[in-house]
């Protein structure tokens, strides 16, 4: 009996060792989806187009082209906008996210100098911009609580 309880005992600890193997990489966003949900979410108040695909390297200083992006920029003049862009891997995401966090600084440097848009300044300091695995997301909002909501899977 001892002996068929040390085996047990060795079985189950073998299955939940093999069980608790490397955590899985982060999961990304899907362009589309997130994209559709933040404009759903009212945290826009400004008009929003879409960006052709072929210009979002351009538009966002990208060293490579995004395997797929939805990019939206205001159509008001204004800062609000919304990337969300899937790269070859990981790496090239990291390379995107930089990328993007330059682009939020110099609009945020044109509106401290210009004074353009300054009730979009506070959403320019406050921009989210995340990674997760080889996907980067860029919000540019007048309500970061709905964007909150959104990216982490509340809404």
């Amino acid at each position: 009996m001892k002996k068929l309880m040390v085996v047990l005992t060795a079985l189950t600890l073998a299955v939940l060792a093999a069980c608790g193997g490397k955590d899985p990489a982060p999961s990304g966003y899907d362009p589309q989806t997130t994209a559709q949900a933040l404009l759903d979410s009212d945290a826009f108040t400004q008009e929003l187009s879409q960006l052709d695909a072929d210009l979002v390297s351009a538009y966002l200083g990208l060293e490579s082209q995004p395997e797929e992006a939805v990019v939206y920029t205001s159509m008001e003049g204004g800062y609000e906008e919304l990337a969300v862009l899937t790269m070859a891997d990981e790496g090239s995401a990291a390379s995107a996210k930089q990328a993007v966090e330059e682009h939020v600084t110099a609009q945020t440097e044109t509106e401290t100098e210009v004074q353009y848009k300054p009730e979009d300044l506070p959403k320019l300091k406050d921009a989210v911009i995340r990674q997760a695995g080889n996907t980067v997301v860029l919000v540019v909002a007048a309500d970061y609580d709905a964007v909150s909501t959104v990216l982490d899977g509340n809404g």
